[in-house]
């Protein structure tokens, strides 16, 4: 009897789950991302005096760059170390480290760091701050 009522249940599971509409699918996108930071810090780490601000914008290289002037290309960005992007319904979301949707399309960024050879790409380092747009 109880192998009967755990199959009904897992029957009617399966198809509650085949009748309820499905999310679109999530394709990740590859973004470039800092190395991991060492194991321990022995001395604080250091952080460039440059402000990155502007609008989250897809980037054909680097998945995602931050449009600062609308009259210059944007600036690709080396995101911190385990953040990824994903197209959701035709928009770029970008993703922390622990899969948490921190930023979009549109929103706007605000970063400390600097860019380094050879590409100049922005490195981020301290908060990053993600506004959505107005």
């Amino acid at each position: 009897m109880a192998l009967r009522v755990a199959a009904a249940t897992a029957l009617m599971l399966l198809l509650t789950a085949c009748s309820a509409e499905s999310a679109p699918p999530a394709e990740l996108v590859a973004v470039p991302t800092q190395s991991p930071p060492p194991p321990f810090q022995l001395e604080p780490q250091a952080c460039p005096a440059a402000l990155l601000e502007g609008t989250l914008v897809r980037h054909e290289e680097a998945g995602l760059a931050v449009r600062a002037d609308p009259n210059l290309p944007p600036t690709p960005v080396v995101w911190p170390h385990g953040w990824a992007a994903r197209d959701v319904g035709g928009v770029r979301e970008l993703l922390d480290a622990d899969g948490r949707v921190v930023g979009r399309e549109g929103d706007v960024v605000s970063a400390g760091g600097g860019a380094y050879p050879p590409r100049d790409w922005f490195h981020p380092c301290g908060a990053i701050d993600f506004r959505g747009a107005d």
